[in-house]
């Protein structure tokens, strides 16, 4: 377990500008859906994220091929792997023969993709790093599965959940949050990202405002930042807990003892469980 969560969390630091500055956008042809083409009936997934869509949108008998990553739902344990959209095996996803091959936008392997393209593959590949573009990538994707209807009902139950998590936290104290995803060196969710966004909806304040959606910090800054909670995404099964790791320093999060881990790679995934992680970290944020 704490293997695959390692893997979960690695996939997702891959996707993040830590220490560049994010890179050209995939080209329009890749974020795009010919809705006169007919449905695709053998689908691969790229990424954990996208799988998790296909699946929300009734299309999941059409999947034949999965990231390494991939985990949920978990009849996906069961398809063969084939990389992910760093280093996607070419060769893996020409042999199951897929009419569409559908990822999210972040570092990846574009000669990859225009080889599959190449060989007639329908390749989509949303941007989906806020909520709004989640709910766009809902939408692109039932247009690709022709699940029109499917993605109609999707967005408004997840829009239904979240206005449940606002109502609960509005008018209530937003707690200074630190949102740790990677320890060694210490990476943080910062201003832009997908967690940073799922975090204020959930009703704290990210005490990281400046270098990046996932910058690195030297620990001895912590102290500065003065967080009151402290989200764990790192999925430490095992080892230390994060508050050992942190001793020394003089934060209120520590001294109130308001650490909470969140094991379930959902967490870093800008994709249907949305609603269920900004649910959770409410509960952390807000637990009375």
């Amino acid at each position: 377990m704490k293997r695959a969560l390692a893997a979960a969390l690695a996939l997702s630091l891959a996707a993040c500008e830590r220490r560049a500055p994010p890179g050209p956008a995939l080209p329009e042809s890749f974020t795009a859906v010919d809705d006169r083409a007919p449905a695709p009936r053998r689908v691969v997934c790229l990424v954990p994220s996208a799988t998790e869509l296909v699946f929300a949108l009734g299309a999941g008998d059409r999947v034949v091929g999965v990231s390494a990553f991939d985990d949920y739902p978990p009849e996906v344990t069961r398809l063969p792997r084939i990389g992910g959209m760093t280093n996607p095996s070419f060769e893996g996803i020409a042999a199951l023969r897929p009419d569409a091959v559908v990822g999210v936008e972040g570092p990846t392997d574009l000669a990859a993709l225009r080889r599959l393209r190449s060989l007639g593959v329908r390749v989509v590949v949303p941007r989906v790093e806020s909520v709004a573009e989640v709910l766009s990538g809902i939408d692109l994707l039932g247009r690709l599965l022709h699940r029109a209807p499917e993605a109609a009902a999707l967005r408004a139950r997840i829009a239904r959940e979240l206005d449940a998590v606002r109502s609960r936290v509005t008018g209530r104290p937003r707690p200074r949050t630190l949102v740790v995803l990677g320890r060694r060196p210490l990476v943080v969710a910062g201003p832009g990202s997908w967690i940073d966004e799922v975090v204020s909806l959930a009703g704290g304040a990210n005490v990281v405002t400046g270098g990046g959606r996932y910058p690195t910090v030297p620990r001895e800054a912590l102290a500065a930042m003065r967080p009151e909670v402290i989200l764990d995404l790192t999925g430490h099964a095992e080892g230390a807990a994060l508050r050992d790791e942190l001793a020394g320093v003089d934060l209120p999060a520590l001294r109130q003892g308001r650490v909470s881990s969140f094991g379930d790679p959902m967490f870093l995934r800008p994709g249907p469980r949305v609603a269920e992680s900004a649910r959770q970290i409410a509960a952390a944020l807000h637990p009375h």
